[in-house]
């Protein structure tokens, strides 16, 4: 038979009959005569005697020697003691129905199954519609492997009696299971849609068309009814995943125990829209203060009479909240719309706040849900039920509560119809809050304060509350979600997702170690926890012990082989130190197997090696494809495309053009379509491109404000006021959008794309989703203003204003570098800030550089709100990012648009692919131009038929996205990675501090140098290189080639360079390769690859040194002969300390897309000797090393003050001596040089953005004829002459 098809006949049709057996009880002339019965009952009779309790001591009630027998199992008792016993009552009550109904499950019970049957036919014998007989019946046919019969008599169960809540569950149970054997498609569809129609028969039976029950239930039964009204919104989803069609029957449960029981009238039929309502104005109503108040435009849609505030109402038992908001009826959901911008508003309530929910919605039945209590028949209150009944049917609603949260969170819409309400409505998460709170209010459970958690962590939302103590708090997701953690582990202390979670916010906010133990615990909670471990492999690697994290990882792939975050981690972790088993890698470089064996590169055609490595590319593709998925249909839900059209006006000072209407209208439209696109394959990232235009948007609105006080004032001779701030108004932006939820990340960070060969889109794409990340999180603070940051005022005789913020002023390669920089400039012509994000370290460096500075701002312990408060009252003209990045670093000050010009510098060698980042600071050899969104958009445009005429007149877009030259950082484009515009510096980008601060070595000052004859220098030199060489590598001989390396070891990644220096060392027998332990776990796996890959001979040459302090280190640099630069990503701060001491490097700049492979380069380059140590390929780089070495002769020399020493000639101690002695002529050293270079860049970058020329297709850029309408760069030149001489041997 088929299920799916069967129809259930209305009644048991009068010809059915029932197998009859004779009464072999009647047989029996004495029923106790067996002793079987006898022992049966007799065993009864000692059960009811042990159960008192004051039954008398000291006697002695069984045979001590011939007790009873026990029983051992369930079946044996019910076989010798509870079988006889029935058989007997039946023989004495033949036809007493509860005997016979429990005979027929004991058999049952046993495996007798037939005997079952026939005990239940008996039954219907005697009463014909007895439903349970009938439900025991399918029950014992199901046993029997009868499905289609079982089915048969629990349907006549079922409409013998439609609240039989078991014969409905058995249904329901068959046909589930039965979907399990079937294909998809049409036969699952129709058994879903058979069980579907069993709950309809339910509820027609049970319920009327207003949802009012048709006779009463029992207070102890409503929660089996929900569950119908559950299934059958469960049977929704499975078949059609119609959610708001399946809301109507989740809802039809939540009102069956929130409205009274009967007898209860219309108007207390109260549904779930007016239970939303009632939270949102209770919940609205704790938020705002004590009283209870209300936003003046919510609470004047209640009409409430009277001025008794809020709170006060709430706790009179005779005030009804679902009366309220039913008669504010719409406008009240208008006030609320307007409230969150256009979408459900989001609910910040703390625990005790959701707690005290039930009481001010159910006042009159105490906060029980008044669907389950008895109305007192004299006065007509409620009366509570049995506390079974309430628990059963708490934990019922809170399950359709939880549902319902989960199915609205899932949504990848915002625009949803919500049954009750007009139209569709933009909820998002919000709807989805209010349904955990009101499931935690009715029944507090660890799980569900865990997924309370999770979604607050994403919510920007901010509300200020009052804590115990009578301060004002701010209240954001994030601090919500902690509380909500830390109250659920107030539950159960071991809930591995709470301590999990926990962490993740403890990591989040810097304190590795707290979510070290917090991940330490979950995972002795649950030792297979994947997220826990994966957590705690990173936890652990951000404290700078890499080598531990493997193990946490690898054991988080054991149990989820496809957790990015433990990828990502693995790769990272393995890479720092040099452990490339299993790596694998692209086609098209050296990879290396589970083993580790180096397998050669192969055809581009060829797929990728699987490894490690490959696995995390595909995982972050996925993730990166995931992101489009997220926040679509916000950018209209906030606005319509007028209004989106009226912002881009304002951003113009005019009207739009005919043309720029049509594409700026064309470019919101989109997003407006009904069509379902698929945002994955068109690379259509909409929560990106809400920010991209908001950061378009400040900068352009701020030199609208600053033109319009000012004009194209450049400086100004005396001075002025402050924009004034009753403009305010006129330069506001719009908010982030209310539903749109924290932009997704990939789990690699952009840092790690330094040392990993990924594409130009992965690497653009990686820092570009961070920035995003970081711009919603800066844009959604509370305390931003709705109005962009007022501009400066101009420059006082000329004198720009520039502030540094950087996280490292601290012994740092950073402050290493730029010791002097911040003290030299020009105080005549700038005014500088330094702002230092973090704590002092006791080292010397900061002291100097806040002694030299014009003005040190210690903001180590400053918000972000004080930071950017304070840029903006110094008036602030450009301020310089020195941390990009990198650990600590403040880039969220830079998100909330504080100052006009923006750029990065130094810290990061990468782009930023961020919006609040209008500037790198570069050179054309670390950044070629053509790499810049900007000079790609005008390729673009000049290489296009169109481009004939004016550049205004745009032709047809690079990708829908473009914001003009602004391109859209999504797109496929593999041709450009820069979305900043770039700012070239001289010779080099890269600054130095050598010149100033490491003069141990010779022991002379710059002035004092230039007087010391040039043979006596280097003489001195080759004397101090051979003793330190002595000292350093005793067991060398003199004549030995020493290469070198001074990275720490991930940057030896991808393995490619090791093995070419593997290959030199091969070459060159007698030479060692000079690497750090750096980190020391390194050093174990670098020596077994290497005896590995060419044997334990050429290994022992690989040597190794401790990471020494800065002036050691570079003193011994010296003993190098040629320093073997990393390609991947370059020594940078290494290179500066090495080419001081006077020792060449030789590198390769691999990559053109890739800044971090091109830095030594740079570097090189502006030493004036750079075609000698820059290479064009790997071949290069081997040949050139090897030559290097090979053409080195060694002789004995006695130096003037008689000391013996041996002494090298060749081309690289030629170049080794004009390194050294022109190392104070270099512009790579000169500090003052580069201070000068990159203060005409401030000028000209304050200079385009007065004239209005910075930005692309603007009318000033239009009317421009200088630099700036050819490039887009800044290209900064320096007009003194360098004085580099060439020594000759």
């Amino acid at each position: 038979m088929d299920l799916a098809q069967y129809t259930v006949p209305s009644a048991i049709p009068p010809s059915t009959s029932f197998p009859v057996r004779p009464d072999f009880g009647a047989t029996q002339p004495n029923p106790f005569a067996s002793s079987l019965n006898r022992d049966a009952l007799l065993s009864y009779a000692y059960h009811l005697y042990d159960s008192r309790k004051d039954a008398s001591h000291g006697l002695t009630h069984q045979p001590l020697f011939e007790p009873l027998p026990i029983p051992q199992t369930p079946a044996e008792l019910y076989k010798a003691r509870l079988l006889p016993l029935l058989i007997t009552l039946k023989s004495l009550h033949p036809t007493y129905i509860p005997i016979l109904l429990l005979l027929a499950c004991t058999y049952h019970a046993l495996g007798n199954f037939e005997e079952s049957l026939h005990v239940n036919y008996e039954i219907l014998k005697l009463h014909p519609h007895y439903a349970e007989a009938m439900c025991n019946i399918g029950t014992t046919l199901r046993m029997l492997g009868r499905n289609e019969e079982a089915f048969e008599w629990w349907w006549k169960a079922l409409r013998t009696r439609p609240t039989y809540w078991d014969a409905m569950d058995n249904l329901i149970g068959l046909l589930f299971s039965l979907t399990h054997t079937v294909p998809g498609g049409p036969q699952r569809d129709s058994l879903y849609s058979r069980a579907l129609e069993i709950c309809r028969f339910v509820e027609n039976h049970t319920m009327d068309s207003r949802g009012r029950l048709k006779m009463p239930l029992p207070p102890s039964e409503l929660h089996r009814l929900q569950r119908v009204f559950f299934t059958a919104a469960s049977l929704i989803m499975l078949s059609s995943n119609d959610l708001p069609k399946a809301a109507k029957e989740y809802f039809k449960a939540i009102e069956l125990v929130t409205r009274p029981p009967l007898p209860n009238t219309d108007d207390e039929l109260y549904n779930v829209r007016e239970l939303i309502l009632a939270v949102y104005v209770i919940g609205l109503g704790m938020s705002f203060g004590s009283d209870g108040s209300l936003p003046r435009e919510i609470w004047d849609t209640l009409h409430l009479d009277g001025d008794t505030p809020l709170a006060a109402r709430l706790t009179d038992p005779n005030f009804n909240i679902f009366h309220v908001v039913r008669a504010a009826g719409s406008p009240l959901v208008d006030a609320l719309l307007r409230y969150g911008s256009g979408a459900l508003p989001f609910l910040l309530l703390l625990p005790d706040q959701v707690a005290r929910l039930p009481s001010f919605l159910f006042p009159s039945s105490g906060g029980a849900l008044p669907g389950i209590c008895v109305r007192n028949p004299e006065d007509g209150r409620l009366q509570v039920p049995s506390e079974d009944a309430l628990q059963k049917t708490n934990l019922m609603t809170s399950t359709i509560l939880l549902t319902l949260a989960k199915r609205y969170q899932d949504l990848k819409s915002s625009n949803v119809v919500v049954p009750g309400f007009t139209g569709s409505l933009n909820v998002n998460h919000s709807l989805c809050i209010l349904f955990y709170y009101l499931s935690i209010s009715l029944v507090p459970s660890p799980s569900t304060y865990n997924n309370m958690g999770i979604i607050l962590a994403t919510v920007a939302a901010v509300r200020e509350y009052v804590d115990d103590l009578g301060h004002r708090q701010i209240l954001n997701g994030p601090t919500l979600a902690k509380v909500y953690y830390e109250s659920g582990l107030h539950l159960d202390s071991s809930h591995p997702h709470l301590l999990t979670n926990l962490g993740s916010l403890y990591k989040d906010q810097g304190l590795s170690d707290k979510a070290v133990q917090l991940y330490l615990k979950a995972v002795a909670a649950k030792p297979d926890f994947d997220v826990a471990l994966a957590n705690l492999g990173n936890a652990v690697k951000d404290t700078g012990r890499s080598w531990e994290a493997i193990d946490y990882y690898r054991r988080a792939l054991s149990v989820n082989p496809d957790l990015p975050e433990a990828v990502c981690g693995l790769v990272s972790s393995m890479t720092s130190i040099c452990d490339w088993r299993g790596r694998g890698g692209l086609a098209t470089e050296v990879s290396v197997d589970d083993k580790g064996n180096l397998i050669q590169p192969g055809s581009p055609s060829e797929p990728p090696r699987p490894g490690y490595f490959t696995r995390m590319i595909e995982m972050t593709e996925k993730q990166i494809n995931q992101g489009y998925l997220q926040n679509k249909r916000i950018l209209t839900s906030a606005a319509s495309v007028q209004e989106w059209l009226d912002v881009v006006t304002r951003a113009y000072g005019r009207r739009l053009h005919q043309f720029e209407y049509d594409q700026w209208s064309a470019m919101f439209s989109q997003f407006s379509q009904t069509h379902e696109a698929n945002p994955a394959e068109d690379f259509i990232n909409e929560g990106g491109f809400v920010l991209r235009f908001l950061h378009w948007l400040q900068p352009r609105l701020q030199r609208r404000w600053y033109i319009s006080v000012y004009g194209k004032l450049y400086s100004s001779n005396r001075p002025v006021g402050r924009v004034p701030s009753r403009d305010n108004d006129r330069y506001t932006i719009p908010m982030v959008p209310k539903v749109m939820t924290p932009p997704s990340i990939p789990s690699v960070l952009p840092f790690n794309t330094f040392t990993y060969p990924l594409s130009p889109r992965l690497i653009r794409l990686i820092a570009h989703r961070h920035s995003l990340r970081i711009s919603y999180a800066a844009l959604t603070q509370p305390w931003l203003p709705r109005h962009v940051y007022p501009p400066p005022i101009p420059p006082l005789n000329g004198k720009l204003k520039i502030a540094y913020v950087s996280n490292d002023v601290n012994n740092h390669p950073l402050s290493h570098l730029m010791y002097s920089v911040f003290g030299m400039h020009d105080r005549s012509h700038f005014t500088v800030y330094l702002y230092t994000t973090s704590a002092w370290d006791g080292t010397e460096y900061r002291p100097k550089i806040a002694r030299e500075v014009e003005h040190f701002v210690d903001a180590s312990t400053w918000s972000t709100e004080q930071i950017v408060s304070d840029i903006v009252k110094r008036q602030v003209h450009i301020l310089v990012n020195l941390g990009g990045y990198t650990k600590g670093a403040r880039n969220d000050v830079f998100a909330a648009r504080p100052c006009p010009i923006q750029m990065q510098l130094i810290g990061y060698p990468g782009t930023l692919g961020a919006g609040w980042c209008d500037y790198l600071v570069c050179d054309p050899i670390a950044c070629p131009p053509e790499l810049s969104a900007a000079e790609r958009w005008l390729t673009i445009q000049r290489g296009s038929p169109e481009s004939t005429g004016p550049l205004h007149i745009a032709p047809a877009a690079n990708s829908p996205l473009d914001i003009g030259a602004d391109l859209d950082p999504e797109t496929k484009s593999e041709e450009w990675v820069y979305m900043e515009k770039f700012l070239y510096i001289p010779h080099t980008f890269m600054v130095t501090d050598h010149k100033q601060s490491f003069r141990l070595d010779d022991g002379y000052s710059p002035e004092e140098r230039v007087h010391v004859p040039v043979t006596k220098l280097w003489a001195d030199e080759e004397l101090r290189r051979f003793e330190l060489r002595k000292s350093t590598f005793p067991d060398v001989p003199q004549d030995y080639f020493i290469f070198a390396n001074f990275n720490q070891s991930h940057s030896l990644n991808p393995q490619e360079i090791f093995a070419v220096w593997l290959r030199i060392l091969t070459r060159v027998p007698r030479s060692i390769l000079w690497l750090l332990r750096f980190p020391g776990a390194g050093e174990e796996h670098i020596v077994r690859t290497a005896r590995q890959w060419v044997g334990d001979e050429v290994a022992s040459r690989v040597r190794f040194g401790d990471v020494a302090p800065k002036d050691d280190h570079i003193l011994r640099g010296r003993v190098a002969d040629l320093f073997l630069d990393t390609a991947e990503c370059n020594a940078h701060t290494v290179t500066a300390d090495v080419l001081w001491s006077g020792t060449p490097i030789l590198t390769w700049p691999r990559h053109k897309y890739k800044m971090s492979s091109r830095v030594a380069a740079s570097m090189a380059n502006a030493t004036g000797f750079g075609d000698q140590m820059v290479v064009h390929s790997l071949k290069e780089y081997e040949e050139r090393a090897v030559a290097f070495a090979l053409n080195l002769q060694y002789e004995h020399k006695q130096t003037s003050s008689g000391h013996i020493i041996v002494k090298a000639e060749g081309p690289i101690i030629n170049l080794r001596r004009n390194l050294f002695l022109n190392r104070d002529k270099m512009p790579l050293f000169d500090t003052r040089r580069w201070v000068r270079n990159i203060e005409k860049g401030y000028v000209e970058a304050w200079r385009r953005w007065v004239d209005g020329t910075q930005y692309e297709l603007s009318d000033e850029w239009n009317q421009s004829q200088g630099p700036e309408k050819q490039s887009s760069c800044i290209w900064v030149e320096d007009n003194d002459p360098v004085e580099i001489v060439q020594y000759d041997q």
